[in-house]
């Protein structure tokens, strides 16, 4: 589902309160929320501008990490990225701390790229239940926020999601990746390809099922992920923040980023790896 924004939300940046409610219902109850054109055209091109050269050094590097001419990248704890737009966007905070609480961390910044020539990902959610034999569905304790360089349509390469509740049945996501018997469930299950213009966001619950599917143009399809947890999820640590980036940070920001490796020198994106 994605929302538009009124004109005045445009301008101020503050959600109307009866879209921040219906944001926290499809979240909680569907999986996850988008919104059209948050960031400006602006916006958009200084990120592109930023992440490209960093995007080609890295495949050069290290090569697709995530399948077929696909890979996921981290990102240096630098300008632009670490503008509040990005990182504490006013559209999407309010809904992050709604259902996250005001102790919200991000602690997962990075990004998926789908390149021509990639196929479709496994169907697969990000993190398998905290209790999964518990047998009741958890509040969310994590979730993914994703802003796409790009427009998304059916041929580039487009995320597709599983909503209806596959983040709140633990039989559905003991596993991570989904086969077997819980692969041919997700064949025979609803699912939707989620298209939105460059400069949209979307949040879902990280447990819920996902892919990215074939990019069939000749351009990259990038959308930047950051993830964020509640306060008691996950220890942090891992993403190098130079002691003047902190410093120069929004308030807001530096709230977010409070449990990482502050002082250390920014990792780019070849010196980072896949747990």
């Amino acid at each position: 589902m994605l929302l538009k924004l009124t004109e005045q939300e445009k301008t101020t940046g503050v959600l109307e309160q009866e879209k921040i409610e219906i944001a926290v219902e499809q979240i909680r109850k569907n999986g996850y929320i988008g919104f059209e054109k948050v960031l400006s055209d602006e916006q958009v091109q200084e990120l592109k501008d930023a992440f490209l050269p960093l995007f080609n050094e890295y495949i050069e590097r290290n090569g697709y990490n995530t399948g077929t001419n696909r890979a996921q990248m981290f990102l240096p704890f630098l300008q632009p990225f670490t503008n509040d737009y990005m990182v504490a966007n006013k559209i999407a905070m309010p809904i992050l701390k709604e259902i996250l609480g005001e102790g919200v961390r991000c602690t997962y910044f990075a990004s998926d790229t789908a390149c021509p020539g990639s196929d479709y990902q496994n169907v697969h959610s990000d993190l398998p239940p905290l209790f999964p034999n518990l047998g009741v569905a958890l509040p969310a304790y994590s979730l993914v926020l994703n802003i796409p360089l790009v427009d998304v349509n059916e041929d580039n390469g487009p995320l597709e999601v599983w909503p209806g509740g596959t983040h709140l049945d633990p039989e559905n996501t003991k596993h991570t990746s989904i086969d077997g018997e819980m692969l041919r469930a997700a064949q025979g299950m609803y699912s939707e390809k989620v298209f939105m213009p460059a400069g949209s966001i979307v949040i879902r619950d990280i447990r819920m099922w996902h892919r990215g599917t074939p990019n069939r143009t000749q351009a990259n399809r990038t959308n930047i992920a950051l993830a964020y947890h509640t306060d008691w999820y996950g220890a942090g640590g891992s993403i190098h923040i130079p002691q003047e980036e902190y410093d120069r940070a929004s308030k807001e920001v530096q709230h977010l980023f409070r449990t990482e490796k502050i002082g250390a020198p920014a990792k780019m994106p070849w010196e980072c790896h896949l747990n």
